[in-house]
């Protein structure tokens, strides 16, 4: 019999708008609530990867070149301790070139959680001048 692996996720946001130069953000006033979404992601047969790392100052790491359906990335560092940790995903554009990707800022504590295209590729790197960064993730396909 073939094991079945699954992954349930969920993700929510606050819509904010910025309304004036020197303002600040306010919640959006045409949603009025969080945006929320549960996930189920199916992977037959291929177990999940979980692993951790640091990065040292202004140096990256990759984590996938390809292949990737879901990813879940949590900057396991403390706040003062340790820096914040950029992600960015670079696709093929429509000729088959690298195209410039996502980039997502998470601070020590935060965490990512999304479906992605299988031909991303995911590099993290140290945004911070002078802290160590630590990490934790799953990868699955």
């Amino acid at each position: 019999m073939a094991t079945n692996y699954k992954i349930t996720y969920k993700n929510h946001c606050t819509p904010q708008e910025y309304l004036t130069e020197n303002s600040r953000w306010y919640l959006d006033s045409d949603v009025g609530a969080k945006l929320t979404g549960t996930a189920v992601m199916n992977f037959a047969a291929v177990q999940p990867t979980y692993a951790t790392g640091t990065l040292a100052t202004s140096t990256a790491a990759t984590l996938a070149s390809s292949g990737i359906d879901f990813v879940y990335i949590k900057n396991t560092g403390v706040s003062g301790t340790n820096g914040d940790i950029n992600i960015t995903f670079a696709d093929e554009d429509e000729n088959g070139s690298e195209a410039d990707g996502y980039r997502i800022l998470i601070a020590p504590g935060e965490c990512f959680a999304s479906k992605i295209s299988t031909f991303a590729s995911i590099t993290l790197k140290n945004a911070s001048g002078s802290l160590t960064a630590a990490y934790e993730y799953i990868t699955a396909t």
